[in-house]
């Protein structure tokens, strides 16, 4: 049951810190595609994370279940909602800064 806890409460707190690094990313990085990266990379990573330590920390199958189809259905739209994003940039001609 410890160890159930630890690795619980390690899974969220790596969970907490790629949604630092996501809510970093949006702040510093300069151009849209460099936050788009970082929204949705980093985002997705601590949906996983946190999503994982309430399934062990949550006991049934039911939770499980429901976890896992909310995984997919987040890393179904993420990618898709970083293509429009990037085909909106491109359309409105914003280029990388360098």
């Amino acid at each position: 049951m410890m160890i159930l806890e630890v690795l619980s409460a390690t899974l969220l707190v790596g969970g907490g810190f790629f949604a630092l690094i996501a809510g970093l990313g949006l702040l510093r990085f300069p151009d849209l595609l460099s936050r788009m990266h970082a929204a949705t990379k980093a985002s997705g990573a601590a949906f996983a994370l946190i999503l994982a330590a309430m399934v062990l920390r949550l006991p049934g199958w039911e939770i499980g279940i429901k976890a896992a189809v909310a995984l997919f259905l987040a890393f179904l739209t993420l990618p898709v909602a970083a293509h429009l994003l990037g085909g909106t940039a491109a359309r409105r001609n914003q280029r990388p800064k360098e």
